[in-house]
């Protein structure tokens, strides 16, 4: 382990690197370092190449700093808009800024995997020749297209072979190593708000009240209606699964330890970590304590 208070970490990823709501693997490492967060939410893997590639000429990256990437999952698509900036939908076959057209014509988990191995190695190259402190990790492997998309390649073998070298520089996933292959492997934060605006924009005039159904009060509630809600609808197991599948914050910490061990957590990094848990998970107010992310500054 090595403390590097006063040098410089620079962050680059998805919604698992910058998350607005609680602070992730980056924010976690980013205490002992001057920081800088690049990651972004909904970001593919072009974004956060050129976004290396733009921090390495705005900041002047040298061997004294530290570069962590977590590489995201391959099936996305960015694109640089005029008068907008940056558009970073998450994942094509489950977005809304590309049409049904555009999905069935440009979408091939192939071509994803050619162009992200393309960064990958791109990256790693150039962070060699700076010979600056480098971490490549991943939110899921690089080889998994977003939803699970099946009998999706067709030489996939033989990009991951001439990209060996790259594959075996990133560290495993949080995919595997927090929910060992099952986002729904643990227990995590239930989004009670949005389960109750949409029981109640759908509840029947003979349903229980959100209330109620959450405390279990059915009395006079015919067996049919509660078939419907439990069943049909599935709200009484959404109420017992994870609703948002972004690691909790003691999840991030669990991941830097494991994969990591390298960056220094404190004592009371660690306390803080869980107290924001706790809130996040009895839905109180989160107190903040990481960095802002927007001191990045960037196109």
């Amino acid at each position: 382990m090595y403390l590097m208070k006063n040098k410089r970490l620079f962050a680059f990823g998805c919604s698992f690197t910058q998350n607005n709501r609680w602070p992730t693997w980056a924010d976690i490492a980013g205490r002992e370092y001057d920081f800088f967060n690049w990651g972004r939410a909904g970001a593919g893997n072009s974004f956060i190449f050129y976004s290396l590639m733009e921090c390495i000429k705005r900041n002047n990256i040298t061997s004294d700093d530290t570069v962590a990437v977590m590489w995201t999952s391959i099936g996305r698509e960015d694109r640089y808009r005029r008068g907008q900036g940056w558009l970073t939908p998450g994942s094509i076959y489950n977005q809304t800024e590309y049409d049904y057209n555009f999905v069935e014509r440009f979408a091939d988990p192939t071509g994803y995997l050619i162009r992200d191995m393309a960064h990958v190695a791109g990256a790693k190259t150039i962070l060699d020749a700076i010979g600056c402190r480098y971490h490549f990790l991943s939110a899921v492997p690089l080889s998994m297209p977003d939803d699970n998309v099946e009998d999706c390649f067709d030489i996939d073998g033989q990009i991951t072979n001439l990209y060996q070298n790259e594959i075996d520089s990133i560290g495993p996933s949080i995919y595997s190593v927090v929910f060992n292959n099952n986002w729904y492997s643990r227990p995590g934060y239930i989004n009670l708000e949005m389960l109750k605006k949409e029981y109640e924009d759908i509840a029947g005039s003979t349903w229980p009240t959100w209330n109620n159904f959450v405390q279990k009060n059915f009395n006079g509630v015919p067996a049919k209606i509660l078939e419907e809600i439990q069943i049909s609808r599935g709200f009484e197991k959404r109420l017992t699964i994870r609703s948002d599948l972004h690691p909790l914050p003691t999840e991030h910490l669990e991941y830097v330890r494991q994969c990591v061990p390298e960056f220094v957590v404190t004592a009371e990094t660690e306390n803080l970590v869980q107290q924001t848990t706790e809130q996040i998970l009895s839905h109180q107010r989160i107190t903040r304590w990481w960095t802002n992310h927007l001191n990045v500054k960037r196109f």
